[in-house]
């Protein structure tokens, strides 16, 4: 029976993580409503379209890039989307009784552009 150790986060590791979720919590605030009113369908759809007008399209994971033989820039910085949630049984409130926002239970999605890629040197 195998049995898979998660890797060791250092604090300075969880701050980054932390500081990356808040900043695409506040990109997404203004997709959230959209959603309910039915304008886009999701709000990495948003995250999508804002990242088309900034010049980025076919977003694409690394390992992804990775696999259609390509590779990240030196110095490119990944574009966040919110990743599908992992699976919870149940929805645990905090026991210091604040709210729960839904954002915190999905993983952030790091994904490039093809401008930020290149073809992988043999």
């Amino acid at each position: 029976m195998e049995t898979t150790a998660k890797k060791q986060i250092s604090e300075r590791q969880l701050s980054v993580i932390r500081e990356k979720r808040n900043r695409l919590k506040e990109i997404s605030a203004p997709f959230k409503a959209l959603v309910k009113d039915g304008e886009i369908n999701t709000i990495n759809q948003g995250l999508t379209a804002l990242y088309a007008s900034q010049g980025h399209s076919d977003l694409k994971t690394l390992r992804q890039w990775n696999e259609a033989g390509k590779r990240v820039k030196k110095g490119e910085h990944a574009l966040l989307l919110w990743g599908k949630p992992k699976g919870r049984k149940r929805r645990e409130q905090p026991e210091d009784g604040r709210e729960v926002d839904s954002l915190d239970f999905f993983p952030i999605c790091f994904v490039f552009s093809v401008d930020q890629v290149e073809d992988r040197r043999a």
